[in-house]
């Protein structure tokens, strides 16, 4: 739990709810502009995000959208592990009865929506 909280952190740079800037940032604060076409912040939310005034609506955004992908990673996973274990004692009707539909239907309906998040930032 411990390992996540601090992955989640450097995602957010931020500890306690406070900015870090642990890489300098990618813009000039006096002006707004780009220091370098080719900057790339190389873990997490640049910092400048924090001095913005669409800080709010940027930053929930993105908290959202990646607590959906997280989840549904969480939930695949967990359905995995499921048909792993009714394959693993030989239980077909459980195999074929609860994995497949349940694994249809979550990447059918979220996994859906994770791609079209995915495809929208990019």
């Amino acid at each position: 739990m411990g390992f996540f909280s601090f992955y989640c952190g450097l995602i957010y740079n931020d500890f306690f709810s406070i900015p870090l800037n642990l890489f300098g940032t990618c813009y000039n604060l006096e002006t707004g502009e780009r220091k370098d076409t080719d900057c790339t912040y190389p873990i997490g939310i640049d910092p400048v995000w924090y001095l913005s005034r669409q800080e709010i609506s940027f930053l929930n955004s993105i908290k959202m959208k990646l607590g959906v992908i997280l989840g549904v990673a969480h939930m695949s996973l967990g359905i995995v592990m499921k048909g792993l274990n009714a394959r693993s004692r030989g239980n077909k009707l459980d195999f074929y009865f609860e994995f497949l539909p349940q694994l249809v239907m979550l990447v059918c309906m979220f996994g859906y929506m994770d791609l079209l998040i995915v495809i929208k930032w990019l």
